[in-house]
Protein backbone atom coordinates (compact mmCIF):
# COMPACT_ATOMS: atom_id res chain seq x y z
CA UNK A 1 0.00 0.00 0.00
CA UNK A 2 1.31 3.28 -0.79
CA UNK A 3 2.00 5.84 1.71
CA UNK A 4 -0.45 8.30 3.03
CA UNK A 5 1.43 11.93 1.48
CA UNK A 6 0.36 15.44 2.93
CA UNK A 7 -0.68 16.60 0.13
CA UNK A 8 -3.32 14.06 -0.12
CA UNK A 9 -4.34 14.93 3.31
CA UNK A 10 -4.67 18.41 2.39
CA UNK A 11 -6.38 18.21 -0.60
CA UNK A 12 -9.20 15.82 0.96
CA UNK A 13 -12.46 17.39 0.62
CA UNK A 14 -15.91 15.93 1.60
CA UNK A 15 -19.11 16.35 0.17
CA UNK A 16 -21.21 19.01 2.55
CA UNK A 17 -24.63 17.20 2.60
CA UNK A 18 -27.98 17.13 4.77
CA UNK A 19 -27.22 13.94 6.85
CA UNK A 20 -23.61 12.82 6.95
CA UNK A 21 -20.53 13.91 9.08
CA UNK A 22 -19.94 17.30 10.83
CA UNK A 23 -17.75 19.30 8.54
CA UNK A 24 -15.83 20.36 12.00
CA UNK A 25 -15.16 17.24 13.43
CA UNK A 26 -13.68 16.32 9.56
CA UNK A 27 -11.69 19.04 9.66
CA UNK A 28 -10.78 18.40 13.11
CA UNK A 29 -9.15 15.20 12.09
CA UNK A 30 -7.56 16.13 9.04
CA UNK A 31 -5.68 18.56 11.57
CA UNK A 32 -5.10 15.93 13.97
CA UNK A 33 -3.67 13.58 11.10
CA UNK A 34 -1.52 15.79 9.65
CA UNK A 35 0.35 17.03 12.76
CA UNK A 36 0.98 13.17 13.18
CA UNK A 37 2.62 13.19 9.50
CA UNK A 38 4.50 16.23 9.97
CA UNK A 39 5.61 14.47 13.46
CA UNK A 40 6.51 11.20 11.42
CA UNK A 41 8.06 12.97 8.71
CA UNK A 42 10.51 14.74 11.50
CA UNK A 43 11.09 11.14 12.31
CA UNK A 44 12.10 9.65 9.21
CA UNK A 45 13.98 12.41 7.96
CA UNK A 46 15.87 12.36 11.14
CA UNK A 47 15.88 8.60 11.27
CA UNK A 48 17.40 8.19 7.57
CA UNK A 49 20.14 10.65 8.76
CA UNK A 50 21.44 8.93 11.08
CA UNK A 51 20.65 5.97 9.37
CA UNK A 52 23.17 7.43 6.82
CA UNK A 53 25.58 8.08 9.22
CA UNK A 54 25.86 4.72 10.40
CA UNK A 55 26.04 3.18 6.82
CA UNK A 56 29.37 5.36 6.71
CA UNK A 57 30.59 3.75 9.91
CA UNK A 58 29.56 0.66 8.73
CA UNK A 59 31.52 1.10 5.54
CA UNK A 60 34.46 2.51 7.00
CA UNK A 61 34.46 -0.31 10.05
CA UNK A 62 34.57 -2.85 6.51
CA UNK A 63 37.36 -1.18 5.21
CA UNK A 64 39.39 -1.90 8.46
CA UNK A 65 42.18 -4.76 6.67
CA UNK A 66 41.39 -8.07 8.42
CA UNK A 67 45.26 -8.03 9.56
CA UNK A 68 45.05 -5.53 11.59
CA UNK A 69 45.48 -5.48 15.37
CA UNK A 70 43.02 -4.93 17.63
CA UNK A 71 45.18 -3.53 19.79
CA UNK A 72 45.78 -0.63 17.27
CA UNK A 73 45.07 2.41 18.52
CA UNK A 74 42.68 3.50 15.28
CA UNK A 75 40.67 0.68 15.35
CA UNK A 76 39.45 1.25 18.93
CA UNK A 77 38.93 4.97 17.79
CA UNK A 78 37.21 3.79 15.06
CA UNK A 79 35.07 1.17 17.23
CA UNK A 80 34.37 4.13 19.65
CA UNK A 81 32.76 6.63 17.27
CA UNK A 82 30.70 3.73 15.86
CA UNK A 83 29.63 3.23 19.14
CA UNK A 84 29.29 6.61 20.21
CA UNK A 85 26.90 6.88 17.15
CA UNK A 86 24.82 4.15 18.07
CA UNK A 87 24.15 5.68 21.31
CA UNK A 88 23.60 8.99 19.97
CA UNK A 89 21.21 7.10 17.65
CA UNK A 90 19.37 4.95 20.11
CA UNK A 91 19.16 8.38 22.08
CA UNK A 92 17.70 9.99 19.49
CA UNK A 93 15.63 7.68 18.94
CA UNK A 94 14.30 7.68 21.77
CA UNK A 95 13.94 10.99 22.88
CA UNK A 96 11.88 11.89 19.40
CA UNK A 97 10.04 9.18 20.10
CA UNK A 98 9.04 10.29 23.62
CA UNK A 99 8.59 13.59 22.32
CA UNK A 100 6.35 12.54 19.31
CA UNK A 101 4.46 10.54 22.25
CA UNK A 102 4.14 14.04 24.41
CA UNK A 103 3.00 15.63 21.25
CA UNK A 104 0.30 13.04 20.74
CA UNK A 105 -0.78 12.89 24.19
CA UNK A 106 -1.04 16.58 24.22
CA UNK A 107 -2.87 16.71 20.96
CA UNK A 108 -5.01 13.89 22.26
CA UNK A 109 -5.78 15.86 25.22
CA UNK A 110 -6.16 18.96 23.88
CA UNK A 111 -8.61 17.17 21.14
CA UNK A 112 -10.08 16.11 24.18
CA UNK A 113 -10.74 18.92 26.08
CA UNK A 114 -12.05 21.07 23.04
CA UNK A 115 -14.59 17.96 22.54
CA UNK A 116 -15.43 17.89 25.95
CA UNK A 117 -15.84 21.93 25.99
CA UNK A 118 -18.30 21.44 22.77
CA UNK A 119 -19.76 19.03 24.44
CA UNK A 120 -19.91 21.11 27.41
CA UNK A 121 -21.09 23.88 24.64
CA UNK A 122 -23.72 21.05 23.48
CA UNK A 123 -25.32 20.56 26.72
CA UNK A 124 -25.54 24.03 27.64
CA UNK A 125 -26.77 25.05 24.12
CA UNK A 126 -29.52 21.59 24.64
CA UNK A 127 -30.57 23.42 28.76
CA UNK A 128 -30.78 26.68 26.83
CA UNK A 129 -33.23 24.99 24.20
CA UNK A 130 -35.35 22.96 26.88
CA UNK A 131 -35.51 26.05 28.81
CA UNK A 132 -36.57 28.25 25.85
CA UNK A 133 -39.00 25.77 25.12
CA UNK A 134 -40.46 25.42 29.05
CA UNK A 135 -40.95 29.43 28.64
CA UNK A 136 -42.62 28.63 25.70
CA UNK A 137 -44.72 26.06 26.94
CA UNK A 138 -45.92 28.47 29.44
CA UNK A 139 -46.40 30.94 27.26
CA UNK A 140 -48.72 29.05 25.40
CA UNK A 141 -50.37 27.63 28.26
CA UNK A 142 -51.15 31.21 29.27
CA UNK A 143 -51.71 32.74 26.30
CA UNK A 144 -54.18 30.03 26.26
CA UNK A 145 -56.15 31.09 29.56
CA UNK A 146 -56.02 33.71 28.57
CA UNK A 147 -57.68 33.43 25.22
CA UNK A 148 -60.15 30.99 27.18
CA UNK A 149 -60.81 33.71 29.95
CA UNK A 150 -61.34 36.31 27.01
CA UNK A 151 -63.84 33.74 25.62
CA UNK A 152 -66.01 33.12 28.64
CA UNK A 153 -66.00 36.92 28.94
CA UNK A 154 -67.01 37.57 25.53
CA UNK A 155 -69.54 34.35 25.65
CA UNK A 156 -71.19 35.67 28.44
CA UNK A 157 -71.31 39.56 27.77
CA UNK A 158 -72.90 37.90 23.88
CA UNK A 159 -75.28 35.59 26.48
CA UNK A 160 -76.07 38.89 28.25
CA UNK A 161 -76.79 40.87 25.47
CA UNK A 162 -78.68 38.05 23.69
CA UNK A 163 -81.06 37.67 26.47
CA UNK A 164 -81.36 41.50 26.88
CA UNK A 165 -82.25 41.27 22.79
CA UNK A 166 -84.54 38.66 23.67
CA UNK A 167 -86.26 39.93 26.40
CA UNK A 168 -86.82 43.49 24.85
CA UNK A 169 -88.01 42.05 21.64
CA UNK A 170 -90.30 39.61 23.67
CA UNK A 171 -91.70 42.71 25.31
CA UNK A 172 -92.05 44.14 22.55
CA UNK A 173 -93.83 41.19 21.14
CA UNK A 174 -96.37 41.38 24.63
CA UNK A 175 -97.04 44.85 23.83
CA UNK A 176 -97.74 44.22 20.32
CA UNK A 177 -100.45 41.40 20.91
CA UNK A 178 -101.51 43.93 24.04
CA UNK A 179 -102.69 46.44 21.27
CA UNK A 180 -104.13 44.09 19.52
CA UNK A 181 -105.94 42.53 21.24
CA UNK A 182 -107.23 45.85 22.86
CA UNK A 183 -108.09 46.52 19.03
CA UNK A 184 -110.08 43.25 18.97
CA UNK A 185 -111.99 43.68 22.47
CA UNK A 186 -112.79 47.33 20.81
CA UNK A 187 -113.76 46.05 17.69
CA UNK A 188 -115.64 43.32 19.05
CA UNK A 189 -117.62 45.93 20.85
CA UNK A 190 -118.29 48.17 18.33
CA UNK A 191 -119.25 45.04 16.71
CA UNK A 192 -121.47 43.58 19.08
CA UNK A 193 -122.89 47.19 20.18
CA UNK A 194 -124.03 47.47 16.44
CA UNK A 195 -125.43 44.19 16.35
CA UNK A 196 -127.51 44.63 19.62
CA UNK A 197 -128.83 48.43 18.00
CA UNK A 198 -129.28 46.43 14.42
CA UNK A 199 -131.28 43.58 16.31
CA UNK A 200 -133.58 46.93 17.95
CA UNK A 201 -133.83 48.23 14.98
CA UNK A 202 -135.09 44.94 13.23
CA UNK A 203 -137.11 43.77 16.02
CA UNK A 204 -139.13 47.54 15.77
CA UNK A 205 -138.92 46.75 11.92
CA UNK A 206 -140.45 43.10 12.48
CA UNK A 207 -142.90 44.82 14.91
CA UNK A 208 -144.28 47.28 12.71
CA UNK A 209 -143.85 44.69 9.98
CA UNK A 210 -145.86 42.38 12.06
CA UNK A 211 -148.71 45.00 12.78
CA UNK A 212 -149.18 46.15 8.97
CA UNK A 213 -149.24 42.68 7.67
CA UNK A 214 -151.66 42.34 11.12
CA UNK A 215 -153.44 45.03 9.83
CA UNK A 216 -153.81 43.97 5.66
CA UNK A 217 -154.86 40.30 7.31
CA UNK A 218 -157.74 42.37 8.93
CA UNK A 219 -158.57 44.49 6.58
CA UNK A 220 -158.32 41.31 4.35
CA UNK A 221 -160.97 39.49 6.31
CA UNK A 222 -163.10 42.42 6.02
CA UNK A 223 -162.55 42.57 2.36
CA UNK A 224 -163.38 38.31 2.42
CA UNK A 225 -166.42 38.65 4.46
CA UNK A 226 -167.55 41.56 2.45
CA UNK A 227 -167.28 39.76 -0.36
CA UNK A 228 -168.47 36.03 0.90
CA UNK A 229 -171.57 38.06 2.22
CA UNK A 230 -172.40 39.48 -0.95
CA UNK A 231 -171.86 36.06 -2.67
CA UNK A 232 -174.39 34.66 0.25
CA UNK A 233 -177.16 36.79 -0.72
CA UNK A 234 -176.99 36.75 -4.04
CA UNK A 235 -176.67 32.67 -3.82
CA UNK A 236 -179.65 32.89 -1.50
CA UNK A 237 -181.61 35.26 -3.88
CA UNK A 238 -180.78 32.81 -6.65
CA UNK A 239 -182.45 30.00 -4.66
CA UNK A 240 -185.65 31.75 -4.00
CA UNK A 241 -185.76 33.05 -7.95
CA UNK A 242 -185.44 29.42 -8.64
CA UNK A 243 -187.65 28.46 -6.35
CA UNK A 244 -190.59 30.76 -7.63
CA UNK A 245 -193.42 29.55 -10.59
CA UNK A 246 -191.93 30.87 -13.48
CA UNK A 247 -195.06 33.48 -14.58
CA UNK A 248 -194.00 35.23 -11.37
CA UNK A 249 -190.85 35.38 -12.55
CA UNK A 250 -191.53 36.73 -15.41
CA UNK A 251 -193.81 39.38 -13.86
CA UNK A 252 -191.50 40.11 -11.65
Amino acid sequence: MDRLDRKDLKDAAFDVVLRGYDKRQVDERLRFLDAELTVADNALRGANQRAAMLEDALSEARSIPAGESSGDSNFGARVEKILKLAEDEAREVRSQADAAATALVEQARAQAAEQDSALQRRWAELDTARQELDQAGEEVNRESDRILVEAGKVARLEAKQLIAQARAEAEQLVAQASAHAQQLVVAATDAARQREQSSAHEVHQLSRLREEINSDLYRAKEVLDGLFGATGALVHKRRQDSAQPPHQARTV
